[in-house]
């Protein structure tokens, strides 16, 4: 889509009135473009986008230099809703109803991220890193698993402890029952 047609779906605009509610609360709006709309106070800055290639419409919240999705503000506070963050508009129509979906999500979830609580960023930061390593612990496990079960089967017992260990936490009832099997079996 050019320029001219990113114009026509009139974002900055829409943004801009979605997002009046951050004028009231001390905001000030410090950049306007087709795709992107900046607003700053003290510490807090928010950044509303439209992807130039993905029409996801999103924002972002930085607190001092750190950069948050609001769909991990929303996470934090409410899992479920998170899922209501990844909004994609390529018309007109769209774009507006998508800027006012994530304007009532920052309204409703953002409170503490837009008043610059560094609580609220501190138990962020640690969620993140939770989820972090829930990510990583789920990839070792979809690599794993397999591994596993197959050692398993073949009465590797030795390896089937090994491999169901590093994923104990990510175990089905079925898989705990088989690691404890191995264990008891690899003793003989």
């Amino acid at each position: 889509m050019s320029e001219q047609d990113r114009d026509r779906l009139n974002f900055a605009s829409e943004a801009t009135t979605a997002f009046v509610f951050l004028n009231d609360l001390g905001f000030l709006q410090v950049e306007s473009l087709p795709t992107l709309v900046r607003y700053r106070k003290d510490d807090v800055e928010i950044v509303v986008n439209h992807g130039r290639l993905s029409y996801e419409i999103g924002a972002d919240i930085s607190y001092r230099g750190k950069q948050y999705a609001l769909a991990e503000i929303v996470r934090a506070i409410d899992p479920d809703a998170a899922k209501q963050c990844g909004l994609m508009a390529s018309t007109t129509e769209g774009v507006a109803m998508g800027l006012e979906e994530l304007g009532s999500l920052m309204k409703r979830y953002g409170v503490a991220a837009l008043q610059g609580d560094p609580q609220f960023f501190s138990t962020l930061e640690g969620k993140r890193k939770v989820w972090v390593e829930e990510y990583w612990l789920d990839g070792l496990a979809r690599q794993l698993r397999p591994q596993a079960e197959d050692a398993f089967r073949r009465g590797d017992y030795v390896a089937a402890v090994e491999l169901y260990a590093r994923i104990r936490s990510r175990l089905s009832p079925a898989e705990t029952k088989k690691l404890q099997l191995a264990e008891e079996r690899s003793k003989r």
